[in-house]
C-alpha cells in the first residue's frame, strides 16, 4: 500500500476526525463552528485533529479575515473507492443510490403534473477539493485543455460517447459533443492565467435557474503540482447538488492526476 494511501487510512481511524469530517459534508465550517461540535475537547485539541485531516488531503482550509474556514476534499476517498471497486460495481451502486434518493424525494407519493410555484427561496452553496500530481505545472496546465475528453468523463461509454472539450481562450467552450453532433453546453472559458489559473461559468445545464463560477488554480508543489478546484454555485438547486459536483471534480482531478502521472 502507497504511503498516500496509509496517511488518509489513519485519519480515518479516529471517530472524532471522522464525526469531523461528517460535519464537513453539508459545506465549509469554521474551526471555531467544529470546536462546539466536539464535546468536552478544547480548540487546540480539535485543531490538532484537523492538522492531521489537512496533512491526508481530506480538509483543505482558507483563512478568510480572522476566521479559518475548513472545507472536506473528496480527492483522497474517490480514489481510495476506484482503488477497489471495478466500474462495473461503480455503475450499479450509483444506479442504486439515485433510485435511493429519487424514491425517498418523492416520498412515496404520486408527483404533480403541470406548472408549480416554487417557495424554496434561491441560495449560495461552495464546494472545495483539490489534488497533488507529480508532474509539472506546465504539463498539468496543458492536459487540462488538450486532454479535456481524457479526464471529464462519467464512465468508459460516455467517454468515448459524449467526449469533453474545453478551448484554450477566453469566450472558449466547456461542452461535451454526442455521436449524432448534438453538443451540451456546460459553460465557457471567462478567464485564463497562463500556467496559474483558469475560470468558467455557466449553468452546467442543471434544469433551475442557476449560474457557476468555477475556479481552477495551478500551483507549484514540491517537484509536481497541485490543482484545486473552488466551485460556487447560486440559484435553485437541489440539496444533494452540491456533494454530486464535488464528487463529480473529485472524480475528473483523480483521472487528470493518472494522465498526468502516467
Amino acid at each position: 500500500m502507497d504511503d498516500s494511501t496509509d496517511i488518509v487510512w489513519r485519519a480515518l481511524a479516529d471517530p472524532t476526525r471522522r464525526g469531523l469530517l461528517d460535519e464537513l459534508r453539508d459545506g465549509p465550517r469554521t474551526t471555531g463552528d467544529l470546536v462546539e461540535c466536539v464535546a468536552g475537547m478544547t480548540r487546540f485539541g480539535v485543531m490538532k485533529h484537523l492538522k492531521v485531516l489537512e496533512d491526508a488531503g481530506l480538509v483543505i482550509a482558507r483563512k478568510e479575515g480572522r476566521q479559518r474556514w475548513n472545507h472536506l476534499n473528496a480527492v483522497p476517498l474517490r480514489m481510495i473507492y476506484e482503488r477497489w471497486v471495478s466500474r462495473y460495481e461503480d455503475r450499479w451502486a450509483g444506479s442504486l443510490m439515485n433510485l435511493k434518493r429519487r424514491a425517498e424525494a418523492l416520498g412515496g407519493s404520486e408527483s404533480d403534473m403541470g406548472a408549480k410555484l416554487l417557495d424554496t427561496p434561491a441560495r449560495v452553496a461552495v464546494v472545495e477539493t483539490a489534488v497533488e500530481i507529480a508532474a509539472s505545472r506546465e504539463k498539468v496546465f496543458d492536459l487540462f485543455f488538450e486532454g479535456a475528453a481524457d479526464w471529464f468523463y462519467e464512465n468508459e461509454d460516455s467517454r468515448t460517447s459524449q467526449p469533453a472539450r474545453i478551448e484554450r481562450r477566453v469566450g472558449g467552450i466547456f461542452s461535451m459533443t454526442y455521436q449524432n453532433g448534438d453538443e451540451n453546453m456546460l459553460g465557457w472559458v471567462t478567464m485564463i492565467k497562463e500556467g496559474k489559473k483558469v475560470r468558467l461559468r455557466g449553468d452546467c445545464t442543471m434544469p433551475g435557474a442557476v449560474i457557476m463560477n468555477m475556479t481552477v488554480a495551478f500551483e507549484d508543489a514540491g517537484s509536481g503540482c497541485r490543482v484545486s478546484i473552488s466551485h460556487r454555485m447560486a440559484g435553485e438547486f437541489a440539496d444533494s447538488d452540491p456533494a454530486d459536483f464535488e464528487a463529480g471534480w473529485a472524480d475528473g482531478l483523480s483521472k487528470l492526476k493518472a494522465l498526468c502521472e502516467g
